[in-house]
């Protein structure tokens, strides 16, 4: 049965930058990142229950249930920077430089169905969201040592939880940019939580005709989900496979 869901993606800047034996540890950071943040934001238990949560090395595509949205902005953008400044020299030690986009839309999905659980236009949205151009400039423009993420929100999210005032945060805190890929335009709403030197005003919004931010972004395919881990971009146990289309 469809529910409407918060939808979490989030990916890491650089992932295939690091040396092929530090990768796997990358991930693992990243997943242990993701983790705490949720935990620090009072949705650890959320996070653990997840019927759908697809990780892939550098990415996981999450639906929490809708009551979780607005702390998915905030306290958890805040949190995921926090974190990361936290881990700088641990990481820094291993050669590591780990760095967060996020995206957030909201929608109908059925994440329990046996064959194909979470595919959505919702799903494909926020993956969209997360691939577009905006959102890799926020961290590419800024300090690699202060800014550490980035959140960019569909216009629906931030209408609903920005705007209506779910949220500590105020509208004036983020910026207006927009998201655009082949047969996709959409405005969004980009939040740094820590912005630094370089941090965009003026977004190229178009998409990349050569691949990369901006282009067709990753669809995340599954059979089912409870729990798995990634390896080479297969979940072991309930084999969730992710890829990007030619």
């Amino acid at each position: 049965m469809e529910e409407y869901r918060a939808l979490l993606a989030a990916d890491v800047e650089g992932f295939t930058t690091h040396p092929d034996t530090a990768l796997p540890d990358v991930s693992l950071y990243f997943q242990r990142v993701i983790r705490d943040a949720c935990e620090a934001s009072g949705l650890g238990k959320s996070w653990d229950a997840l019927a759908f949560r697809v990780f892939k090395g550098d990415g996981v595509l999450a639906a929490f249930p809708i009551q979780a949205l607005a702390r998915l902005i905030d306290p958890f953008a805040a949190h995921v920077q926090h974190r990361l400044s936290d881990m700088r020299p641990e990481l820094r030690s291993q050669g590591i430089r780990l760095r967060l986009r996020l995206a957030l839309h909201a929608g109908l999905l059925d994440d329990r169905r046996p064959d194909t659980p979470g595919v959505s236009a919702a799903t494909n949205t926020v993956s969209r969201l997360l691939n577009s151009q905006p959102l890799y400039r926020a961290l590419e423009e800024s300090d690699p040592d202060v800014t550490f993420t980035a959140i960019l929100l569909s216009s629906e999210v931030f209408e609903n939880t920005v705007v209506g005032g779910r949220t500590t945060l105020r509208p004036s805190q983020f910026t207006k940019v927009e998201a655009t890929s082949k047969r996709f335009h959409q405005p969004g709403y980009l939040y740094v939580p820590i912005p630094s030197t370089g941090l965009i005003q003026n977004v190229s919004t178009s998409a990349d005709p050569r691949g990369g931010p901006g282009s067709r972004p990753p669809m995340w395919m599954s059979n089912h989900v409870k729990h798995g881990n990634i390896n080479n971009g297969v979940v072991q146990g309930h084999q969730i496979a992710w890829s990007r289309d030619a």
